[in-house]
């Protein structure tokens, strides 16, 4: 196994490798020989193979051709390197497709789907399950021994929905047992609204936008059927090969995936991220945006190592502009995974494919074909020094003071809700009003000289000092009187704007925001949502002599809320328009506790600055040593062996500064860090402590 129960790898190395795709070039058996010695000489340890292959695989229904499969198996064997094996569930055969349609998904239209694409299979169809299952089963039987076999890749990036008639009838299903009852499921639904009041099962839809508990509890059942779909897979080939883990990629923060629910049934937490070459301005902040999913990932491994099973050394081909990455940044990328606890590194791809929609996705070998590209050479460094860092593998990420609660429940509540702003940013993957803030947040508290660890509703407080929750939109009773107990006990609660609106059916709480029962223990009442145009802002004004002696003068944007302190001590107070006067921060002790309330989007200057004066006023941890600039940040990883700390500049520009009492040896060019520092653009370093 990779992984024991304990968290300890049996594996004494750094993963380091790419998804390969062998088959492509079965027509060339001179490449595969040539990428055998290409791999080697880059240091690759593994392969994701497979993950598209179920046609040469089985190339007709029933016949199974694995001759090629055997060649490379054996082959990575022989020369010392392992392989996860792909399920090939992410793309359908063209003559299953053809043979079957029925499992091809249906649009919100009714519209069937042409064969061809990928990841567009549907989750309910018992024809698709069988099919997947009976090729897993294949799989495991005959490579159930094979050396080379390290790990079970199942599927790839699953994500989507359909809305074919099993898909229907599987929703009307799980509604009826999640409501028993068609009045429990009018009145959790608020039907009577426009006359939507159910009164048979057959008549509830997969889609209507007017019903906004209707849109929930979809996402809720299509977050099932992947759960239900990846279980099926990995029960068949465990089964098989019960010492092989198994796990699958997830997508960052992707929008339609409770990945803190998929955490629970995986061996291994995998990831894939692709953060885009810079704009000129916002490089440092998309870096710490690329942290905060690293501690998400972290978060769902309970504080095991994790996979990045994707990323790429260069640009990628489905962005807006497709920019290369400017030298150091990949080696930059690599390094920050490892800082946030990763023990693998793959790419996509290893080689670019000769045709096809990714022919110019960025790959470790390109149409060239040598070891003397650029970003072959950074790879193979990068494979180097990975090499040298193995004395990190399998050592922890220290847990934070602080803990950020990210919930995709409360993302899908509000996003389904008419009313407040919609905010999607970003390309490829948009990011939205809910996770802007969680990012904001976590921004800031780097900014500030702390760390931040990821954690779900289901998570245990009890390990942090600070636990914040970005407009924590959708809160049950339950998380309520966890988050209660939390500030009742000592603990420091931060929350935002868009908290407490509603319940687990996306009913308004009844009796002011934050409902459920926080509304005492922030001391305030939510009266009103002003949504903001982008070009508008609200000044803030601190109070004199304030709790925190927090003194900025910035804006808010986006959303501002009127708020009256019930209890709470103002801290800051909005300072134009008519919501001169009202509170913009507040505090409030609730037993042995304090809880902050921020009743805006407040600026980068404004947040930073709260959560400084929040670390000091709460006697936490600064993760720097002196005063970090903005864009540098120090975090670590230790074992048994002692502390390894990763210095990083995420900036394009040199920075200088000051270490304090810290001094550091560089563990990859044995440099000696200390006093004052320059770190040039882009610099990454590990080092540990010299006494």
């Amino acid at each position: 196994m990779l992984y024991e129960t304990t968290g300890i790898p049996k594996q004494t190395r750094f993963f380091y490798g790419a998804d390969y795709n062998p088959d492509q070039w079965e027509h060339m058996p001179e490449v595969f020989e040539r990428d055998i010695a290409l791999m080697k000489q880059a240091g690759v340890t593994s392969a994701s193979i497979g993950i598209f292959s179920w046609t040469s695989l089985e190339p007709e229904e029933g016949r199974y051709a694995f001759e090629w499969l055997d060649r490379v198996m054996d082959r990575f064997a022989t020369e010392g390197m392992q392989v996860f094996l792909a399920t090939p569930s992410g793309s359908k055969p063209m003559w299953m497709s053809e043979a079957y349609p029925e499992i091809r998904r249906v649009n919100k239209d009714g519209i069937r789907a042409n064969s061809g694409g990928r990841h567009n299979h549907c989750l309910t169809s018992p024809i698709y399950r069988e099919k997947v299952a009976q090729m897993n089963r294949a799989l495991a039987e005959r490579y159930a021994k094979h050396p080379a076999l390290a790990l079970w890749h199942i599927g790839n990036e699953f994500s989507g929905e359909c809305h074919c008639a099993n898909c229907k009838a599987g929703f009307q299903d799980w509604l009826r047992e999640r409501y028993q009852t068609l009045d429990a499921l009018n009145l959790a639904w608020w039907t009577k609204f426009w006359n939507h009041t159910f009164t048979d099962w057959s008549q509830i839809q997969t889609d209507d936008p007017s019903i906004d508990a209707l849109a929930l509890d979809w996402m809720r059942f299509v977050n099932d059927q992947h759960v239900s779909f990846i279980q099926a897979e990995i029960e068949t080939v465990r089964a098989i090969t019960p010492d092989i883990p198994c796990t699958t990629n997830f997508m960052g923060t992707n929008e339609n995936t409770n990945y803190w629910q998929w955490a629970e049934g995986l061996d291994v937490i995998a990831n894939d991220l692709y953060p885009q070459p810079d704009d000129r301005t916002h490089t440092w902040k998309q870096s710490i945006e690329s942290d905060f999913i690293h501690s998400l990932m972290r978060g769902m491994s309970g504080g095991k190592p994790w996979m990045l099973l994707e990323c790429s050394p260069s640009s990628v081909n489905w962005g807006k502009v497709n920019k290369l990455k400017r030298p150091e940044v990949h080696r930059q990328e690599v390094l920050q995974a490892v800082a946030n606890g990763a023990d693998t590194i793959h790419y996509f791809q290893w080689r670019k494919g000769q045709g096809g929609f990714e022919k110019y996705h960025g790959a470790v070998v390109d149409h060239e074909g040598s070891d003397q590209s650029r970003v072959f050479k950074e790879c193979a460094q990068v494979g180097v020094e990975l090499d040298a860092l193995n004395p990190l593998f399998g050592s922890e990420t220290p847990t934070a003071e602080v803990a950020i609660l990210y919930d995709w429940e409360s993302r899908w509540a509000l996003n389904a809700s008419a009313g407040p702003k919609k905010n999607f940013e970003g390309y490829p993957f948009p990011t939205d009003s809910y996770t802007e803030n969680c990012q904001a947040q976590y921004r800031a508290l780097t900014v500030a000289g702390q760390s931040a660890d990821c954690v779900s509703a289901k998570s245990d407080f009890s390990n942090y000092k600070v636990l914040v929750i970005p407009s924590l939109y959708l809160i049950t009773e339950a998380l309520s009187k966890r988050l209660q107990d939390f500030v009742t006990a000592g603990g420091v609660l931060v929350g935002t704007y868009l908290s407490g609106y509603v319940g687990a059916d996306n009913r308004c709480w009844l009796g002011g925001f934050p409902g459920a029962g926080l509304r005492s223990v922030f001391g305030i009442w939510n009266e009103e949502l002003d949504n903001l145009y982008d070009a508008e802002h609200v000044n803030l004004i601190p109070i004199d002599c304030n709790f925190l002696g927090f003194t900025s003068t910035g804006t808010a944007h986006n959303f501002v809320e009127r708020i009256h302190a019930e209890g709470a001590e103002t801290i800051a107070s909005f300072a134009s328009d008519f919501h001169a006067g009202a509170p913009a921060i507040t505090s409030n002790s609730s037993g042995q506790g304090r809880a902050y309330y921020l009743a805006g989007q407040l600026e980068d200057a404004s947040l930073t600055e709260f959560y400084q004066k929040l670390a000091k006023q709460h006697g936490l941890k600064v993760s720097g040593y002196g005063e970090l600039p903005e864009g540098v940040v120090l975090r670590k990883r230790h074992n048994a062996e002692g502390t390894f700390y990763f210095l990083f500049n995420y900036k394009r520009e040199a920075q200088t500064f000051d270490l304090g009492s810290l001094r550091l040896r560089d563990l990859l060019g044995e440099t000696i860090l200390e006093g004052s520092v320059t770190l040039p653009a882009y610099a990454s370093y590990v080092c540990a402590q010299v006494s």
